[in-house]
């Protein structure tokens, strides 16, 4: 099981963000040393209660930092886009770290990102599947055509074409069966996140019985989780309980938890600790992952341990004990 960092490019409102760059580049140059398998970086707009980075920038930003980790979008909320642009936003990452990249997708589900970009948001589940079909036929073929009911367009040829053959891997991230189910068709693999453990084991084994009846092979699939990891267990959920559980009412506001279907973030720190989270000293998050890993015979973990309000120094201590002490027990 690979072991992979989703980097927080969410910052609160007030934050000064001079030098967020380099912070950035140190945190990825840190996972590398101690061992994680890749990187993450997500995608929101339009957050007018935080200061939200723009992925596509950062994600060129830290391109040439990744050395041999993956770098992956974590999700590329791909129906606000046109995918013959994220085609050639994926190839050039590919060439720029030297075969390295992974698109994630997802649909999205703030109505605030859908009205800016003014797309429906019913058209949503329609423009993921052209848009994947579009990326796919850009990233291997030339003179390429698409007649869809969202996107048009005839003989178009894309340059660089990735460094990966045949293309870079496809991940959807998804919240409930239908959207897993319609991952496990259509992409490479599957990232789950945000749900109670129940729920992502349940998830995963309807992605891998949805992936049995395609002839697209088994696929992969992978699990996101928020976490933290001190010398004690005190001091890590000090650390990190204001900032997380803030993060989550934000979630609330947002209405991802609407998306998810059957679930809620209303609930008590110990509840949520328990089925989300990875918090505590070394020992006890590697048990919380070997549960994880037996339970759903997961290919990734991506462990998110920075939320905003967090002091980077903090963030840091984390990564490398992660790398040093969790890694190795796993």
């Amino acid at each position: 099981m690979d072991l992979e960092l989703l980097l927080v490019s969410q910052f609160e409102r007030d934050r000064d963000l001079a030098g967020i760059g380099r912070e950035l580049r140190r945190q990825v140059s840190l996972a590398e040393a101690v061992g994680f398998d890749g990187v993450g970086v997500s995608e929101h707009h339009a957050t007018t209660d935080h200061q939200y980075l723009l992925n596509e920038a950062v994600i060129a930003h830290l391109a040439d930092a990744v050395g041999d980790m993956r770098l992956t979008s974590a999700l590329c909320l791909l129906p606000y886009h046109n995918p013959v642009r994220i085609a050639e936003f994926g190839a050039t990452v590919d060439v720029l770290t030297g075969g390295q990249f992974r698109l994630g997708v997802g649909l999205g589900y703030r109505e605030a990102e859908y009205d800016v970009f003014g797309v429906d948001r019913s058209d949503g589940p329609g423009r993921l599947v052209e848009g994947l079909a579009v990326l796919e036929r850009c990233w291997t073929a030339d003179g390429v055509s698409f007649d869809g009911e969202h996107f048009q367009f005839e003989d178009v040829t894309i340059r660089p074409k990735p460094l990966q053959e045949p293309r870079p891997p496809i991940w959807v991230g998804a919240s409930n069966e239908s959207s897993v189910r319609r991952a496990a068709r259509i992409a490479d693999g599957f990232l789950g996140g945000h749900v109670p453990f129940d729920v992502a084991r349940r998830q995963i084994e309807d992605f891998r019985d949805e992936r049995a009846s395609t002839d697209r092979g088994p696929g992969e699939v992978a699990l996101f989780r928020e976490a933290f990891v001190a010398e004690t267990t005190e001091a890590a959920e000090a650390a990190v309980r204001e900032a997380l559980m803030a993060k989550y009412d934000s979630y609330t506001d947002w209405g991802q938890d609407d998306a998810i279907g059957d679930d809620t973030f209303q609930d008590e720190w110990e509840r949520l600790r328990e089925d989300r989270f990875l918090v505590g000293t070394p020992a006890e998050v590697a048990a919380e992952i070997d549960r994880y890993r037996e339970a759903m015979a997961l290919d990734s973990l991506f462990v998110r341990t920075q939320f905003p309000g967090m002091d980077p120094a903090a963030v840091r201590s984390s990564i490398e004990l992660f790398g040093d002490e969790v890694a190795p027990a796993l």
